[in-house]
């Protein structure tokens, strides 16, 4: 089964390639920046006959088709074919195309492909290559998720690391709602360490959501605890609607 939470990014970060002529204006540009010396990269087809592929030639001539399923399709083939075997040199690639777009789309299905082996340098690899710049934090929103599931600890260190402000709050929501699907009370501290607004407010519900399924009576008693009357409403209410439905259930069976 395909990681759910690869698929959940994957369609949250996805953006069309515009048809405004940009891709065939970066071919030259992306071939060269990707493929100075002409080197090709081996792979194979379905009858496991050593074929011979260029990455580079490959996607600029996937951008020249007509827009629609078909080529969006062949380009993430592409893409993340190319990220398993290189994923530095394919977003170098990445780095060259000028349409911001199609920059954006096509450095998030690498930085995916790649997330799901390493999702640290995944995330390493996607600062160094413009995410920051780009302003696409969904991106490392989601990479960070998959980084959680793999090294939790970790994840956590570095986005506690990041300068203080709504992204980092933003990383730090996201890794809390991994967390709390095994530690749902480490994840509630985590929480409660993030500036007081929506974002904090919407990471204490969905970690609220997660302890109520595995402990209902110690998820509502940090509900209880809640400072901000409005939110703790909302958290009591969430609490007895997932009792009411466990109960339901119980009652069906």
């Amino acid at each position: 089964m395909k990681n759910p939470i690869r698929f959940l990014c994957a369609a949250a970060v996805l953006v069309f390639i515009w048809a405004d002529g940009s891709p065939k204006r970066d071919t030259v540009k992306q071939t060269a920046a990707a493929n100075p010396s002409g080197q090709k990269t081996i792979t194979t087809n379905s009858n496991d006959t050593p074929k011979v592929i260029d990455p580079a030639r490959s996607l600029a001539q996937a951008f020249t088709l007509e827009i629609g399923s078909e080529r969006e399709s062949r380009i993430r083939e592409l893409l993340s074919a190319w990220a398993a075997r290189d994923a530095e040199a394919a977003l170098k690639w990445v780095s060259a195309l000028e349409n911001p777009a199609a920059r954006s789309s096509a450095r998030s299905t690498v930085c995916l492909a790649l997330a799901e082996k390493d999702p640290r340098r995944a995330v390493v690899l996607a600062l160094a290559h413009g995410t920051d710049q780009d302003d696409d934090c969904g991106l490392l929103e989601c990479l960070t998720m998959q980084w959680c599931e793999k090294e939790c600890e970790n994840a956590v260190d570095w986005a506690r690391q990041q300068p203080p402000g709504e992204w980092r709050d933003r990383l730090l929501s996201r890794a809390s709602f991994v967390l709390s699907k095994s530690d749902p009370a480490a994840a509630a501290r985590l929480v409660s360490g993030l500036e007081p607004g929506t974002v904090q407010d919407e990471a204490a519900m969905a970690v609220l959501h997660q302890w109520a399924l595995q402990d209902s009576s110690a998820a509502l008693l940090w509900a209880e605890a809640f400072s901000e009357p409005t939110l703790r409403e909302r958290a009591l209410a969430e609490i007895s609607n997932l009792r009411n439905l466990t109960t339901s259930l119980r009652e069906v069976r």
